[in-house]
């Protein structure tokens, strides 16, 4: 399974211009949940996922799940600041949508970061002398 890149600059003018951003569908369920998924096997933790088809319909009670999702994700690891707080049911506007991809996005891209910000031991500092006068 693979990490899907989520998409969270929805605006209302995608809703009113009717393009693929403004649509809501299987595609960004199964991508949301693909990326629970990928995110909670990094993190240790268990979700519940499904995958979706184009004549699913989703209901209040996939939503409260998916939600519970993030929820578990973000208890299990760390968020930004900036990152948004996990949006109330029901997930019915477009500024919603966004909060819950910018939640698995800034909870991947800090997992991503710290990946890549480990020192070794002997590597940067290891017997240098610094501060001495």
């Amino acid at each position: 399974m693979a990490w899907i890149d989520p998409v969270y600059d929805r605006m209302q003018s995608d809703i009113d211009d009717q393009t693929p951003n403004g649509h809501y569908n299987a595609d960004d369920l199964n991508r949301i949940e693909q990326d629970c998924e990928y995110l909670a096997g990094l993190f240790g933790v268990s979700v519940q996922t499904r995958a979706w088809s184009r004549t699913d319909f989703p209901t209040p009670g996939e939503f409260e799940r998916i939600l519970a999702n993030l929820n578990t994700l973000r208890a299990a690891y760390f968020v930004y600041q900036t990152t948004p707080a996990t949006p109330q049911n029901p997930v019915n506007e477009y500024h919603k949508a966004n909060d819950i991809e910018q939640i698995l996005r800034d909870l991947y891209t800090l997992y991503e970061d710290n990946k890549r910000a480990i020192m070794y031991a002997g590597e940067p500092f290891a017997g240098q002398m610094i501060g001495v006068i």
